[in-house]
């Protein structure tokens, strides 16, 4: 029998699904951080706005990081590597994309979430869950370049991946400055022209993928929220 004959299980009169109920809580609380920012998110709120126990949220996400990283992961989209055979072309749709993740809804009316995402416990989830996949289709675009005699072996990918990220970064999602292709144009075009390079010191010990894919380390928790668990902060 094919998998594709077997018709679903009807849910239980009166109760949502597994999965709209996730979509409920995620939905709810990107509603939430929109109004109350990280620090003062808390799962009794969010819990009375889905109408569950607070239960039905902590065997989901079993903390406030992990919950918070899931609703941010609704927001963006890693797309697809460029490949169009020019490395400017492919870096100009690889920040592209970038932009269009900063221009979702909830990130042109709210600073809460970009807030939430430097947090110290989030951010190293987001790192793993997203932006680590981001920095690899970067690499790919600086090293399909390097194979075709675009760029020198030794230009720095972190230099390159960075400019343009904090570009978008600065401009777009901090002094709210919408950024033409004209702008990535002109800031990839002086990259590729005039490339960064290497330094020996920062090459010498790891590859550049390795120092590019290292997240920065966490803050140290403080001695009260160490001590009290993560579930009792929220």
């Amino acid at each position: 029998m094919d998998a594709s004959t077997i018709a679903p299980a009807a849910p239980r009169s009166g109760r949502p699904s597994d999965e709209d109920l996730t979509r409920r809580i995620l939905t709810a609380g990107a509603d939430l951080l929109d109004e109350t920012g990280y620090a003062a998110f808390r799962v009794e709120q969010l819990a009375r706005r889905v109408e569950c126990g607070k239960a039905a949220i902590y065997r989901r996400y079993p903390d406030k990081a992990t919950l918070i990283t899931a609703i941010l992961l609704e927001e963006v989209e890693a797309g697809d590597t460029p490949d169009t055979g020019a490395v400017r072309d492919d870096l100009l749709q690889h920040a592209q994309q970038n932009q269009r993740n900063q221009q979702n809804r909830r990130a042109a009316h709210s600073s809460h979430g970009l807030l939430a995402l430097f947090d110290p416990d989030v951010f190293p989830l987001m790192w793993e869950a997203f932006f680590r996949a981001r920095r690899a289709q970067g690499l790919t675009i600086i090293d399909r370049a390097i194979a075709r005699g675009e760029l020198p072996d030794d230009v720095d990918p972190d230099i390159i991946l960075d400019t343009i990220a904090g570009l978008t970064l600065y401009r777009q999602s901090i002094k709210r400055f919408t950024l033409d292709a004209r702008h990535y144009v002109d800031i990839i075009d002086a990259l590729v022209t005039t490339p960064p390079r290497r330094l020996d010191a920062a090459s010498s010990e790891d590859s550049p993928a390795d120092v590019e894919c290292r997240p920065p380390a966490p803050a140290p928790a403080s001695t009260s929220s160490a001590s009290s668990g993560s579930r009792s902060r929220w």
